[in-house]
């Protein structure tokens, strides 16, 4: 699995050993879209949005979407590392700011 996460300008860039290459922005999250209050951010592989990723607390929650079938190569476990990744960059930021 191993993803690295690296800021980009706007958002995070995840890279996986063997080659792939995912784009993870923040989304504006409207009132009564979810039930979530914490920042969320789309995964995008290829052009398409597979996944969101809610932060609320010290956790993070992934949904994978309709269209993460359609690319085996990223299973949940690697979205799982990603929001863990962007989780701590995340943390890091925070306490920079502080």
């Amino acid at each position: 699995m191993r993803w690295d996460i690296t800021i980009c300008r706007d958002g995070y860039l995840a890279r996986k050993s063997s080659g792939l290459n995912a784009y993870i922005k923040r989304v504006c999250m409207w009132p009564g879209l979810r039930p979530f209050t914490g920042p969320g951010y789309d995964v995008k592989y290829k052009g398409f949005t597979i996944a969101r990723i809610f932060f609320e607390n010290k956790g993070a929650t992934v949904k994978s979407l309709e269209m993460c079938r359609s690319f085996p190569e990223i299973s949940d476990l690697d979205l799982v590392e990603i929001a863990l990744r962007v989780n701590k960059l995340r943390a890091a930021g925070t306490a920079a700011l502080n």
